[in-house]
């Protein structure tokens, strides 16, 4: 029913519209890949903060261990 040939229909009024929409997809994808990027650098971020928040806790728990014991070993040599 419809025979085109490329002869028939001129694709020069719409180079333009598709390099300006491969632009804008490219633009897309770069925009989507920094995003990705900013995620995982978040995620790393979060996971060493985590890290840094458990081991300060656990060394403040030790601290306060030591300084328990230590104080109830004084109490016993003085009551010696």
């Amino acid at each position: 029913m419809w025979n085109l040939t490329l002869g028939e229909y001129d694709l020069a009024p719409d180079a333009p519209q598709l390099a300006q929409m491969r632009a804008e997809l490219a633009s897309i994808g770069e925009k989507e890949r920094i995003l990705r990027e900013r995620g995982a650098d978040r995620e790393a971020y979060r996971y060493l903060l985590d890290a840094h928040r458990l081991s300060a806790s656990e060394l403040s728990l030790r601290a306060g261990v030591e300084h328990f014991s230590a104080g109830r070993d004084e109490g016993r040599s003085a009551a010696a």
